[in-house]
């Protein structure tokens, strides 16, 4: 007997349908099948459905997938300008506002610049809310007006628009995945217990077992 549990998902598919398909087509096995508590069509029709299910959650995981690698590398764009263009405003402000300065201080421009995303999302945001708030801590600083402070700042909220909508993605993803798994898992169970059926009920029929492919071939 098969190892409905232990089946690729493209052979149970391919098991699945031939079992429900030719089963429900077929009057003598539909007969003997009946005697073990299944009725024609709505149990094959049931287990058709679950087949269905499975595709549809395969199909739906697969598009999710998509939207998500599409998140994250729009995410990593958005956090990569960002980067550069905090790391080169940051180098010119330190320039400026050497260690022990007011600037200094108010701008945290101790150590090197967040490399994680969160943490370099935050600090740049500091950092360009800080030149809003102190315009004559911009003053001193190269090539940073109040146009520059003010795209850098949509810079910065657009890196934490496109975390926040890889976060999401990734969570449509995950879920995505748990609902094929449960429509995998209600498919093999079903088709599992038919076949087991199957077998017995059909027990001295071997031609009609092979019309539903339950006939290991020697």
């Amino acid at each position: 007997m098969a190892n409905w549990s232990r089946m690729s998902y493209a052979r149970l598919v391919s098991a699945a349908h031939t079992l429900y398909t030719n089963a429900r087509a077929n009057p003598d096995i539909v007969a003997e099948m009946t005697e073990f508590g299944y009725t024609a069509p709505d149990d094959y029709d049931a287990g058709l459905a679950l087949l269905a299910d499975a595709h549809a959650a395969t199909g739906t995981l697969a598009a999710e997938h998509a939207d998500a690698l599409a998140a994250t590398a729009a995410s990593d764009r958005a956090t990569d300008h960002l980067q550069a263009r905090f790391i080169a405003d940051r180098r010119r402000a330190r320039r400026a506002h050497p260690s022990g300065t007011d600037g200094y201080s108010a701008l945290h421009l101790a150590g090197d610049a967040p490399r994680a995303e969160a943490d370099l999302i935050q600090a740049a945001a500091t950092f360009y809310n800080t030149l809003t708030s102190r315009p004559d801590l911009a003053v001193p600083i190269r090539r940073m007006p109040s146009e520059r402070i003010a795209e850098s700042l949509a810079l910065v909220a657009a890196a934490r628009d496109a975390d926040t909508a890889q976060a999401r993605e990734d969570g449509e993803a995950q879920r995505a995945s748990q609902l094929r798994k449960q429509a995998i898992s209600a498919l093999r169970a079903h088709a599992a217990e038919m076949a087991a059926s199957a077998e017995e009920a059909l027990e001295d029929h071997p031609q009609l077992r092979e019309t539903l492919g339950l006939l290991e071939r020697s």
